[in-house]
């Protein structure tokens, strides 16, 4: 009995201290996937030239719609000084997807956002979980990342996009 409390509490603190820690993925660069507009259209990521803040997210994750809500305060600013852009990828499958329009105009959301309704691009970065936020160098290679979201995380995003 003692095993199995030790056992469980181990997985507890393994899954804690995993929401702290990126995926593995700097370094590398963003998979040569599809995601689709909110009007349905396809852009490949491969396409994004520009050093970059893509933040993956879905309609029923609160941290993820507060990170937004904060980068979206900051975007304007952000994209005129440092010729920078702010994707918004939602992982919403089929359930949810249909809401992932309405909050972003709900929410007035100015940078473009994407649906990865399959998650291939969550798969292919071995994300766990949501939010999930990197920041892309203009060569696509992922120079940061970090999971979960508290006040005051976008300005970290910032020095590392100042960095660049």
């Amino acid at each position: 009995m003692k095993f199995l409390k030790n056992g469980i509490l181990l997985f507890f603190i393994v899954a804690i201290l995993a929401s702290f820690v990126g995926s593995g993925n700097l370094g590398k660069l963003l998979p040569d996937e599809e995601v689709k507009t909110l009007n349905g259209s396809k852009v490949e990521l491969k396409s994004i030239t520009k050093p970059a803040i893509i933040s993956f997210w879905s309609t029923t994750c609160i941290p993820c719609i507060k990170e937004l809500n904060a980068i979206n305060s900051k975007y304007d600013s952000w994209k005129q000084e440092h010729n920078l852009e702010v994707y918004a990828i939602s992982t919403d499958d089929a359930r949810f997807a249909s809401r992932v329009p309405t909050i972003v105009n709900k929410k007035d959301w100015k940078f473009p956002v994407y649906i990865d309704q399959e998650k291939k691009i969550f798969k292919a970065l071995n994300i766990v979980n949501n939010p999930y936020t990197i920041i892309i160098n203009s060569s696509g290679k992922i120079v940061y990342e970090h999971t979960s979201y508290k006040e005051g995380d976008e300005e970290e995003l910032i020095k590392i996009i100042k960095e660049l």
